[in-house]
C-alpha cells in the first residue's frame, strides 16, 4: 500500500507538471511567473513538512494519510475548474489551489516513514524505501506520458486530465482507510511470527506518544547533515520534476511528443536507482558490519556524480544524448533517496514522521528557490550559470554525508538509559 501510494502521488504531481505548459499558455504567464507558480507547491509543501510527519507520529498513519489523500485530490480536481474562472483571476486562483495542493501533499512521505518505522525491521528499512520511491518514479515516469497523450489527443485537454487523477485518489483514501492499521499488532491477518520479526531489536513504545525532544533534534549533527543534504538536491533536483517540460518544449524547442517521453527518463532511471540505492545501502551494512558507512557511502558517491551530470546538460544538442545525460542526473540524484530516508527511520525511531518531515522541508524550501531562479535564468537565457550552480549544490549535498551517523538515534531505549546511570 505505501508503493501504491507513492505511485498515486507522482502520477497526481507529474500529472500536473505536464499539463504546465498549457497551463502556462490558457493563461499567459512567462517564465518567470511560471517559476512562481511552480515555487509556491514547494513553499507549500516545505511549510507543512513538520506539520504533517508530526500528524502521522501523533494520530497514526491510518488517518493521517486517509485525510490527506482525499483532500490533495479534491484541491487537484478545483485546480481543473480555473479554466472556467474570470481571466482577470484565474492565476491568482490557480496560485491558492496549488498551494493547497503542496500542503495536503506535505505528510505524505513523512507517513510512509511513519509506516517504514511501524512495519519493517532496521535491518530492511533501505530497501523498504527503495522499493517506495522505485515505485514513486514509476507513477512520475509513466504520468507524463500517460498525461500528455490525453492533454493533446482527448477531449477536455488538461482540465478532464487533472479531474480524473483526482478521483483516482479520492478511491485510494477509501481503500487505504478500511483495509490498514497503523501497527502490526493491530492488523489480524500478521502472525505472532511476523510481529516478532518486525519487531526485532526494536525498543518498546511508550505508553503514550512523546513530545519530539526538540534540544536534540537541534543538536544533532546527523539531523543536520540530512537536512542540509536534502536542501542542496531539492535546490537542484527539483528543476528535473517541475521545470524540465517547459525546458525542453520552451527553450530546447523540442515537439509536444519528445518533450512528454523525455520528462519521463529521468524518472525511468530514478526507478531503477531508487531500488538499487536502498538495497546497496542495506547490503553495505551487512558486508562492512557498519549502519553508518553502509548508509553514508551510497549518498556520498551518488551525489558527486549527480553533479558531473548536471554540469553536462546545458553542452549536447542531440536528443540521444540529453535522454542519457538526463537519465544519469537522475539516477544519481535517486540514489540516496532509500538511505535518507532509512535513515530518518534510523534516528528518529518514535519520531520518523517529525524527522524526515524536517528532511523534506529543506528540500522542498530549498527547491523552491531554486526553481524560481530558475524561472529568472531561463528568461535571461543564462543555462550555463543555472546548471553550474545546480552542479556545485550536488557536491555540497555528497559532503554533508558524512555528518550523519544512523548509530546515534534522537531518543533512547529505557535499558540504554539504565545502562548509563549505572
Amino acid at each position: 500500500m505505501a508503493c501504491s501510494l507513492a505511485v498515486l502521488t507522482y502520477v497526481q504531481r507529474q500529472g500536473f507538471i505536464a499539463a504546465t505548459p498549457y497551463i502556462k499558455s490558457d493563461l499567459g504567464l512567462d517564465d518567470r511567473q511560471m517559476g512562481t507558480f511552480l515555487a509556491v507547491w514547494l513553499w507549500a509543501y516545505g511549510i507543512f513538512q513538520i506539520p504533517g510527519g508530526s500528524l502521522a507520529d501523533w494520530i497514526g498513519a491510518r488517518l493521517s494519510l486517509s485525510l490527506l489523500v482525499l483532500l490533495w485530490s479534491v484541491t487537484l480536481a478545483a485546480v481543473a475548474l480555473t479554466i472556467y474562472a474570470p481571466a482577470a483571476g484565474a492565476f491568482a486562483i490557480a496560485l491558492v489551489l496549488r498551494f493547497g495542493f503542496g500542503a495536503f501533499q506535505a505528510g505524505v512521505f513523512p507517513g510512509v516513514a511513519r509506516i517504514v518505522a511501524d512495519w519493517m525491521p532496521a535491518q530492511q528499512r533501505g530497501s523498504a524505501q527503495g522499493w517506495i520511491w522505485t515505485f514513486s518514479r514509476i507513477g512520475g515516469a509513466a504520468s507524463p506520458i500517460l498525461a500528455g497523450w490525453r492533454i493533446t489527443q482527448v477531449r477536455g485537454g488538461w482540465a478532464q486530465t487533472l479531474m480524473l487523477l483526482a478521483g483516482v485518489g479520492v478511491a485510494w483514501a477509501i481503500g487505504f482507510w478500511f483495509w490498514f492499521r497503523n501497527r502490526p499488532e493491530d492488523m489480524p491477518i500478521v502472525n505472532q511470527a511476523e510481529r516478532d520479526l518486525i519487531l526485532l531489536a526494536r525498543p518498546p513504545p511508550p505508553p503514550k506518544p512523546e513530545p519530539l525532544p526538540v534540544f536534540s533534534f537541534l543538536s544533532s549533527p546527523s539531523v543536520w547533515g540530512l537536512c542540509l543534504m536534502y536542501g542542496f538536491v531539492g535546490f537542484a533536483g527539483n528543476f528535473i520534476t517541475s521545470f524540465l517540460p517547459v525546458y525542453l518544449r520552451d527553450h530546447r524547442h523540442l515537439s509536444d511528443a519528445t518533450t512528454g517521453w523525455l520528462q519521463g527518463v529521468p524518472l525511468w532511471a530514478g526507478m531503477i536507482s531508487c531500488l538499487s540505492g536502498g538495497a546497496a545501502s542495506d547490503w553495505l551494512i551487512r558486508r562492512l558490519d557498519s549502519r553508518k558507512w553502509g548508509r553514508r557511502l551510497v549518498g556520498l558517491v551518488a551525489l558527486g556524480l549527480a553533479g558531473v551530470a548536471t554540469i553536462l546538460t546545458p553542452t549536447l544538442s542531440e536528443v540521444w544524448q540529453l535522454t542519457i545525460v538526463l537519465g544519469a542526473w537522475m539516477f544519481f540524484n535517486d540514489a540516496m533517496l532509500g538511505p535518507a530516508w532509512a535513515s530518518c527511520a534510523d534516528i528518529g525511531e518514535r519520531h520518523a514522521g517529525s524527522l524526515s518531515g524536517a528532511m523534506n522541508m529543506t528540500g522542498a524550501f530549498a527547491g523552491a528557490i531554486g526553481v524560481r531562479m530558475a524561472g529568472g535564468w531561463l528568461e535571461a537565457g543564462h543555462y550555463g550559470l543555472m546548471f553550474g550552480v545546480f552542479a556545485v549544490c550536488y557536491v555540497v549535498a555528497a559532503l554533508c554525508w558524512p555528518l550523519v551517523d544512523v548509530t546515534q538515534p534522537l531518543t533512547r531505549s529505557a535499558e540504554e538509559l539504565e545502562v548509563e546511570a549505572a
